[in-house]
């Protein structure tokens, strides 16, 4: 695969991921919570494929290198946020924050001024 069509590949599987963002917001907001929760997973298996679950169990770091790119790290940040507001559990909620900020950090420091 050549480098635009890499490009091409990714920006179409961002562009993928906001829309079911929006759509699990959706569904969040209007009490449908399973299928926002159903939504959240389709989400991070497109958007992190078959390294999803390794990457929410390592540490922020760790997770920061799996995931690469800018473009998808902003995006992962925001299931993140996602899935903190789809939760119940404030705890969970709050580390869920965390990294989301973390990972956002990061595409800020990477991000050209």
């Amino acid at each position: 695969m050549s480098p635009s069509q890499r490009d091409d590949y990714v920006l179409r599987q961002i562009r993928a991921v906001a829309a079911m963002i929006a759509r699990m917001m959706g569904l969040r907001l209007g009490g449908e919570i399973e299928e926002a929760r159903t939504e959240l997973e389709e989400a991070y298996t497109l958007l992190l494929g078959p390294q999803a679950a390794l990457i929410r169990r390592v540490d922020a770091a760790t997770a920061i290198r799996l995931v690469g790119s800018v473009e998808r790290l902003s995006a992962y940040a925001q299931l993140l946020e996602e899935e903190a507001a789809q939760g119940a559990d404030e705890a969970r909620a709050g580390s869920l924050r965390a990294r989301a900020l973390e990972v956002r950090n990061r595409v800020e420091q990477e991000e050209p001024t």
